[in-house]
């Protein structure tokens, strides 16, 4: 009867867990177990995978997660746990995965690894079946405060609300966008409160979205125009973003460093919108294409990030109108002028301070300068202008100071001028010419004969002669110069061992420049010889593995295949992470495909030598693999 009891209850159990209605578990029986929130679900909802890693056995490492077929890492985040009880303290850190399916279909989530105390551990495989959805993501793609029906389930809840819990590093704000940090103690970018903008139509719940916009398509020529980058991050865990703005070609332009942030409700998730602001003035005429902005959000040790590119933006840049005045040399904006004298009054040849300054707003910085009218009663030294630009409120405003030196060159009631300047009012759509206050400056003879001259009689001519100037008795003349002057030859120039002398640093220079060729050009040639037989001995050593029962054949692959990549890349790959090799290689111009192939190989050569002997048991697959990424390799390294 027990018996009977027992059965039922075992059967129950298994059709629960067919049906999805209790979550899957999985666990290895050392300090490391996964479980996952349901075992069906469709492509239109999220899975979420958690690890917990019980540290009392020692410090564990982070988990290795596996290639995922049929799912796509969307994010990631980290908690932890302690407690005492009677005395024993026990701690558990646990990672959170929010994982998107790719494609219907029946999938398994490889084993997860963790090294703790000198051992690796790995939790059980875990099946999960996948349906075709409609299509319009459901409510249960919404994080949750908690798992349900899971007693004793950590509630690491929502990415950007976890409590108690930690994360991987809060992104907070762009911090150091604009430029990659160069020290810790970088300071990041000053933030600002901005009024929110409407979320965009093609904000649909993604976890990471770049935006740009410009108030302005059809602007005048040097019209001001406001080019805002706006990235939306519904998830935490993530920093080091990589932000390239365009090269706004076509344009004089400026990135303000200031960042504005606020919070905004959109597809049914909340966003957190940092937002940068670029001052544009556009500086030729017809339509001008700004180019995609583009942010790297790199991925962590569980995600491989994203690489997010903003719609590219087409403006229609109108000319200025034809009816421009004669003094109108292209200042575009809405400007005044003002000029102020230090004197009132001053004699003939002292100097006046003229200070002209204009003001307002548009491009300050490149405003072209205001004509002068030249007076024959002045005599006039300029310098350059001084400018202040600042950007307020979302315009670009300043004011360029000219101080100009004047010297009256007559006495009398002497006018410095008024000073026009015209500049088009795209507001207005119509020229503007403002002008400046004349001044009157009061000049009076400075009462000195500077010349010396002589009168002259009236119809008369002067005559002068040449007067000798007086010599003080207490001023002795020169001694008188001999009658030639004779140079003796310099011993030292004239011998052929001063030459040779100097000849010896020269042949010093050039043999140690030989010889430093030579070195490289051995070190050049000894890597290349290397790098040439790399495929072969890859292939031998492959070989000899499969030949051999006693060989680790995961071992083997992942060893041969990080020999191949350090000869070929002529660099050693000790201590790099999987990553960080599948970086280099795109960076040595390998395909995003293959390098994700090399990637996975390698994962699978480090997770098959320590998983359980009956979850890998494809040895052979893993060679033929290694062989065919060997051979694909060397046709581009």
């Amino acid at each position: 009867m027990k018996r009977a009891k027992y059965l039922i209850v075992i059967a129950v159990v298994a059709l629960l867990l067919a049906a999805g209605v209790l979550p899957a578990a999985a666990q290895s029986g050392g300090p490391v177990s996964a479980q996952v929130d349901r075992t069906s679900l469709t492509t239109d909802d999220r899975l979420t995978l958690v690890v917990t890693v019980d540290s009392t056995a020692g410090d564990a490492s982070q988990p290795m997660l596996p290639a995922l077929d049929g799912f796509q890492v969307l994010g990631s985040s980290r908690g932890s746990q302690m407690s005492i009880i009677n005395g024993n303290m026990s701690s558990q850190t646990y990672y959170q995965y929010t994982l998107q399916p790719t494609q219907p279909g029946d999938w398994v989530i490889p084993p997860v690894t963790v090294t703790a105390g000198g051992n690796t551990y790995a939790t059980e495989p875990m099946a999960v079946r996948v349906s075709q959805g409609t299509g319009v993501p459901s409510a249960s793609n919404q994080p949750s405060s908690a798992f349900p029906s899971l007693p004793g389930f950590p509630s690491l809840g929502n990415l950007g609300r976890l409590g108690s819990f930690g994360n991987l590093g809060n992104l907070g704000s762009l911090g150091s966008l604009l430029s990659p940090p160069t020290s810790p103690t970088t300071p990041s970018a000053p933030r600002v409160p901005v009024e929110p903008s409407p979320a965009p139509a093609a904000l649909a719940g993604q976890d990471f979205f770049l935006e740009a916009t410009v108030d302005n398509q059809t602007p005048y020529q040097g019209q001001q125009v406001l080019y805002k980058v706006r990235f939306y991050q519904a998830v935490d865990g993530l920093g080091g973003l990589d932000y390239r703005p365009p090269s706004f070609t076509g344009f004089w332009s400026e990135q303000r460093p200031e960042q504005g942030e606020y919070m905004i409700q959109a597809a049914g998730r909340n966003y957190r919108v940092t937002e940068l602001t670029s001052v544009l003035f556009p500086t030729v005429v017809g339509e001008v294409t700004i180019d995609p902005a583009t942010l790297a959000v790199p991925g962590d040790f569980f995600s491989r990030g994203a690489n997010l590119a903003s719609q590219p933006l087409v403006l229609s840049v109108k000319s200025l109108p034809d009816n421009a005045p004669p003094g109108f040399t292209g200042a575009v904006g809405r400007f005044d002028i003002e000029a102020t004298a230090d004197k009132v009054e001053t004699k003939v040849n002292n100097t006046v301070n003229w200070r002209v300054m204009l003001s307002g707003e548009g491009n300050v910085e490149n405003l072209p300068d205001p004509l002068w009218n030249e007076s024959g009663q002045w005599r006039a030294f300029d310098s350059q202008a001084s400018v202040d630009s600042r950007f307020e409120n979302g315009i670009q405003l300043g004011s360029r100071v000219y101080d100009r030196v004047l010297v009256p060159t007559e006495a009398g009631e002497l006018t410095l001028p008024a000073v026009a300047y015209s500049y088009f009012d795209p507001e207005l759509g119509e020229y503007v010419t403002v002008e400046s206050q004349p001044l009157t400056v009061h000049v009076v003879p400075d009462g000195s004969n500077r010349g010396n001259a002589p009168t002259l009689p009236a119809g008369g001519t002067a005559i002068t002669a040449p007067v000798a100037p007086a010599v003080s008795a207490e001023i002795r003349p020169m001694k008188e110069a001999p009658a030639s002057w004779t140079t003796g030859s310099p011993w030292l120039t004239d011998k052929a061992g001063f030459w040779l002398l100097w000849a010896i640093p020269l042949l010093l220079l050039a043999g140690h420049y030989g010889w430093q060729r030579r070195q490289s050009n051995r070190l050049n040639s000894v890597s290349l010889r290397r790098s040439k037989q790399a495929a072969s001995k890859a292939h031998r050593a492959l070989r000899e593995a499969g030949k051999d029962a006693a060989t680790d054949l995961y071992q083997a692959c992942g060893q041969v295949l990080t020999t191949y990549l350090a000869e070929k890349l002529d660099r050693s790959l000790t201590g790099m992470t999987q990553s960080g090799v599948v970086q280099l290689l795109r960076e040595s111009g390998v395909e995003a495909d293959l390098a994700d192939r090399v990637e996975r190989c390698l994962m699978l050569s480090e997770m098959g030598r320590y998983a359980p002997a009956d979850v890998y048991k494809a040895g052979d697959e893993l060679i033929a693999e290694t062989l065919s990424l060997v051979d694909e390799l060397d046709k581009v390294l």
